[in-house]
């Protein structure tokens, strides 16, 4: 009985360390948890500015590409430090506040 509980056992513990493992998948899946990307409209001057923001949860250095929905291009870039927060102006007389913000970082 004891060689089946062992046995067990060490069935168990290779499972439980080997599962987070294949969970990782590649390393872009990795960064994706490292960084947000969301909008918001600033209202100023009789328009809003879209301004899209990128912040960082990593310690590494990010290269992100932004663009909304209103304006896919040009693609803006910005760089964001480790556990650092960025913003671009992407359009800066709209007369709309709705917009969706898009963003794809690198390291």
């Amino acid at each position: 009985m004891k060689a089946i509980a062992r046995f067990v056992f060490a069935a168990l513990f290779v499972l439980a360390t080997t599962l987070p493992a294949l969970g990782q998948g590649e390393d872009g899946d990795d960064l994706k948890n490292c960084y947000n990307v969301y909008g918001e409209a600033r209202y100023g001057a009789l328009a809003y500015k879209h301004v899209v923001i990128v912040q960082n949860r990593c310690e590494l250095t990010l290269q992100c590409e932004v663009w909304t929905d209103v304006d896919p291009s040009p693609k803006h870039s910005v760089t964001v430090g480790p556990k650092g927060s960025g913003e671009v102006i992407v359009r800066n007389n709209s007369p709309s506040r709705v917009f969706k913000a898009y963003g794809e970082c690198k390291k």
